[in-house]
Order: C-alpha cells, then sequence, then structure tokens
C-alpha cells in the first residue's frame, strides 16, 4: 500500500501503535485497553478517546480493520497495523521535508553512532543484504 504522505504521530496514537508492534496477532478494543496501562495500572491515554484514535489511524492508514468476532453488540473489530515500527520511522525522515537519498549514509552512521554498535560489521552486512533485495524489487 503506497501513502500520500506520513503523518505526525500524537503521544496516544503512538501508544496505541505501540501495543499493536507489540501484538503477535491482531487485537481487539478490550485487548487494546487492556495493555494501554502503566506499572501502576493508569491507563496511557483515555478510554473514551479509544475511537477517536482508532479512527485517525485508519485515516492515515497506519491500521487496518482485521475481521471482527461476534455479532451485533457483541461484534468485536480487532485492528492490525499496517507498517512496521521501523517502517514509520523511515517515513518519518524521508517525509520531514529536508531529506535527500544521499542522507541514507549519514542517517545509517548516526544510527550506529547512538546505538553504540559493538559489530558495526554484522549491520553493514545485513544492510547490504536488504538493500540488495529492495533494489532487486525496483
Amino acid at each position: 500500500m503506497k501513502r500520500k504522505k506520513a503523518h505526525q504521530l500524537t503521544n496516544s496514537e503512538l501508544i496505541l501503535m505501540e501495543i499493536l508492534w507489540q501484538a503477535d496477532h491482531p487485537l481487539c478494543r478490550p485487548e487494546i485497553i487492556s495493555a494501554a496501562v502503566n506499572e501502576r495500572g493508569e491507563p496511557l491515554f483515555a478510554v473514551s478517546s479509544f475511537h477517536l484514535l482508532v479512527n485517525e489511524l485508519l485515516e492515515k492508514g497506519y491500521i487496518k480493520v482485521t475481521n471482527g468476532t461476534g455479532r451485533g453488540r457483541k461484534h468485536a473489530r480487532s485492528y492490525a497495523p499496517t507498517l512496521t515500527r521501523n517502517q514509520h520511522f523511515a517515513l518519518q525522515i524521508v517525509q520531514s521535508g529536508n531529506f535527500a537519498p544521499m542522507d541514507i549514509p549519514d542517517i545509517v552512521c548516526s544510527l550506529l553512532q547512538y546505538a553504540k554498535v559493538d559489530d558495526a560489521s554484522m549491520v553493514l552486512h545485513k544492510i547490504e543484504e536488504q538493500a540488495e533485495q529492495v533494489t532487486a524489487a525496483y
């Protein structure tokens, strides 16, 4: 799916996305709400705003509705992310307005530096493998 423009996510939207990214299957509202609490059991976003958040993420193209379960009032839609966490952050960089493809080496070097990678050669080898796959797709 091709996106027109990456949207900046609000803190609440990002919390909801983190929950979906960490899940190994699509989640329904009660699962998301129960996961959206801090270590003291306090909600990380207003439960009353759940549908607003979901609708915004659907409109931005970050999530999709998967098959619901049940019928009528017991019908529960499930939600799944349409892109990975890393794809989201890459879109934020690429569509920042100041990005040029020649910035990629600097960005990779900065990531290696800030992440304090011990074995940069292993990471660079993995980048090379994935870059070959991406360019082969074109």
